[in-house]
C-alpha cells in the first residue's frame, strides 16, 4: 500500500517535471517568435526610414508598443541608459542583433536595427512578454495537460486498485490454505500481471486439499489402526510428557488417559514400569520384562520401552511403550494348576476308595454284592471324569471340521436312550417338544455334548417324580437354533449361579456323582459354535439352560 502511494507520488512529481520542461519549451517558442516578430518589424522600418515619415514612424511604434532608441554617449533617458549599458557590454552587434534584458524588475527584448548618419546605433526595445503573459496558450495546454495527467494517474490508481484486490484475494486464500480451510477458485481475467500467479495459487489450492484429504485419510487409518491393535501403545516426548495414546492401553491401565498433553506418571502407578520409562528417558537405552500391573487394574504385561531415533533435524528423542496383556495367558495357566490339582482331588479318593475295596475283596476272598457295585460306581466316575476332561480339551483347540446335515430329534432321543436306566431309577418324566424343521445343518459331535451334559444335570439334580422338558425350535427364515432344557429339581441359589459354569463346581459337592465338569464343557461348545447360552434357576424349583445357536 505504501509503496503504491509512493508510486503514485512519483508520478506525480514526474508529471510536474514535464510540465515545467513544456512550459520551459514553451516558453523559448514565445521568446523566438518574439525575436521573429522584431525580426519583421525592421524590415518595416527600414521601409519607412526611407520613405522619411517621421510621424507615421512614430504610430508605427506605438502601434507595436516598442521604442526606438539612439545611442548617445550621455544618455539622458532610462531607455537610453539601457540602450548604452547593452552596446557598451558587447550584448548587440551585427552578429548577434537581439539581446533579452532585464532591466530594474523587468525584461526587455532589444533588437539592434541600424547605424545613422552620426554613427549613433538604433535600437528597438520592445517589453518582453512571458509564457505566463500568453494566457490562452498557457491555459488551453495547462488543461490538456491536467486532464491527460489526471487520467494517467487515475488509471494508474484503478490499475493498484485492482492490484490490491488481486493480492488481498490471494494473500486471503493462501491465509485459509494455511488454515486447511475449504476455499473456492479465484476468478481473473486473462492477460494481467495477477493471472499466472492466480493460476499457481489455485493450483496450490487443489494440491492442499489433496493433501489435507490424503492426511485426513492416513489418519483415520492410523486411529482406526491404533484403536485395533491388541496392544496397548504411549508415545512420549523427551520429558515424559504423553503424546499418543490408544484406547487398548487405558483398557490394560484400567484407567481413562486424558487426550491432552501430560506427565506419564498420572497414569502408570505401577513403579516397576515407572522406573523402566524413567531409566530409557536418562539413559537412552530400550527395556522389556514382564511385569505385574497394580492400582485399578491388577494385569500381567509384558512391557517394551523403546527409544525412537530421529535424526538431528527432528525430536531428539521420542520414547514409545508397549504394553502386551498376558493376563488371558496367566489365567489359562492358573486355570491348568487349578485343574491339575481338582483332577488329582478327584481321582485320588477314588483310587483309594478303590484300593482299600480290592484289598476287602481279597482278604475276605469273597465277592459281596455292595463292594462290588460301589467299585463300579467309582470306576464309572473315573471314566466319566476322563471322559469329561478330554471332550474339554477337544474344545481349546482348533478344529477344521465341516457342518454336517442330521436330524436333531434322533439326536435327542438316542441321548435319552442312554439316560434310560437313570430316568427310570428316578421316575422321571421326559417331554420332547421339536418346533420347526427336525433336519439342521450343523456340528453334530458339539450339539450331542450339549445336548447329553444338560440331560445328565436335569436327571441328576432332579426330584423322584419330577419333569424335564427338551424343546428344540429350528427358525429356517433367521437361520438359527434354540435349545431348550428344563427340570423340576433342586434349584440353584442367585449366589451360585456366577459360578455354575467353573470348572469342577458342584451345586451339592457332597454328592459324590458326576465330575464338575458338565457345565463348563456345555460353555465352551456354545462358545464354539459362537453360541450363547442363558440360565435361569430358582432354589426348589427348577432350572432352565437355553442355548441359542446360528446355523
Amino acid at each position: 500500500m505504501r509503496r503504491q502511494r509512493r508510486t503514485m507520488i512519483m508520478t506525480a512529481l514526474v508529471g510536474i517535471l514535464i510540465y515545467s520542461f513544456c512550459l520551459f519549451i514553451l516558453s523559448q517558442f514565445v521568446q523566438q517568435d518574439q525575436i521573429n516578430h522584431l525580426a519583421a518589424l525592421r524590415n518595416d522600418y527600414q521601409l519607412i526610414k526611407k520613405e522619411q515619415r517621421q510621424r507615421l514612424l512614430k504610430a508605427w511604434a506605438n502601434d507595436h508598443q516598442l521604442t526606438i532608441v539612439s545611442d548617445v554617449n550621455q544618455p539622458q533617458t532610462l531607455r537610453q541608459k539601457q540602450v548604452h549599458d547593452a552596446l557598451q557590454q558587447n550584448q548587440l552587434d551585427s552578429a548577434n542583433p537581439y539581446h533579452l534584458q532585464h532591466f530594474r524588475g523587468q525584461r526587455y527584448l532589444l533588437y539592434l536595427l541600424d547605424t545613422t548618419d552620426n554613427n549613433h546605433v538604433q535600437v528597438m526595445v520592445k517589453k518582453y512578454q512571458t509564457v505566463w503573459q500568453h494566457s490562452n496558450l498557457v491555459g488551453i495546454f495547462s488543461f490538456i495537460y491536467m486532464i491527460f495527467w489526471l487520467i494517467i494517474l487515475l488509471a494508474q490508481y484503478l490499475t493498484y486498485r485492482q492490484q490490491r484486490r488481486y493480492l488481498q484475494a490471494v494473500v486471503q486464500k493462501l491465509q485459509q490454505i494455511k488454515a486447511n480451510e475449504q476455499t473456492e477458485s479465484l476468478i481473473t481475467k486473462e492477460n494481467t500481471p495477477y493471472t499466472s500467479l492466480i493460476h499457481a495459487v489455485n493450483a496450490l489450492d487443489k494440491h492442499n486439499q489433496h493433501q489435507v484429504e490424503a492426511n485426513s485419510l492416513l489418519k483415520r487409518r492410523f486411529q482406526s489402526l491404533m484403536g485395533h491393535l491388541p496392544v496397548g501403545i504411549m508415545l512420549l516426548d523427551n520429558q515424559g510428557n504423553v503424546l499418543l495414546h490408544n484406547q487398548m492401553l487405558a483398557v490394560i491401565l484400567g484407567k481413562q488417559i486424558a487426550t491432552n498433553q501430560h506427565p506419564f506418571v498420572e497414569d502408570i502407578q505401577t513403579y516397576a514400569l515407572s522406573r523402566m520409562i524413567e531409566h530409557t528417558l536418562r539413559k537412552n537405552r530400550n527395556h522389556h520384562r514382564q511385569i505385574q500391573l497394580y492400582g485399578d487394574s491388577d494385569r500381567f504385561v509384558d512391557a517394551n520401552v523403546i527409544r525412537i531415533a530421529h535424526s538431528t533435524e527432528d525430536l531428539e528423542q521420542q520414547v514409545i511403550v508397549i504394553l502386551y496383556d498376558l493376563t488371558p495367558i496367566h489365567q489359562l495357566e492358573q486355570q491348568r494348576v487349578d485343574f491339575l490339582d481338582k483332577v488329582s482331588q478327584k481321582l485320588q479318593p477314588s483310587v483309594q476308595q478303590m484300593t482299600t475295596e480290592i484289598a476287602q475283596l481279597l482278604s475276605t476272598k469273597q465277592f459281596d454284592i455292595q463292594l462290588v457295585e460301589q467299585l463300579q460306581e467309582q470306576v464309572q466316575n473315573l471314566n466319566e471324569l476322563l471322559t469329561d476332561t478330554i471332550a474339554l480339551n477337544h474344545y481349546s483347540q482348533q478344529d477344521n471340521t465341516l457342518p454336517q446335515r442330521f436330524n436333531i430329534e434322533e439326536l435327542i432321543q438316542q441321548i435319552l436312550t442312554k439316560q434310560d436306566s437313570a430316568l427310570k431309577k428316578r421316575q422321571l418324566q421326559v417331554e420332547v417338544k421339536i418346533k420347526g424343521n427336525k433336519w439342521i445343518s450343523s456340528y453334530p459331535q458339539e450339539l450331542q455334548e450339549i445336548i447329553q451334559n444338560l440331560i445328565s444335570n436335569a436327571v441328576k439334580y432332579n426330584k423322584e417324580h419330577g419333569q424335564i422338558l427338551v424343546l428344540s425350535e429350528h427358525n429356517e427364515v433367521e437361520n438359527y437354533l434354540n435349545l431348550t432344557v428344563q427340570d423340576s429339581g433342586i434349584g440353584i441359589a442367585k449366589a451360585e449361579q456366577k459360578q455354575i459354569f467353573e470348572r469342577f463346581y458342584q451345586v451339592n459337592p457332597q454328592k459324590k456323582s458326576g465330575s464338575g465338569l458338565g457345565l463348563a464343557i456345555v460353555q465352551a461348545a456354545v462358545q464354539t459354535l459362537n453360541g450363547t447360552i442363558k440360565l435361569t434357576s430358582q432354589l426348589n424349583q427348577g432350572t432352565s439352560v437355553k442355548v441359542h445357536i446360528p446355523l
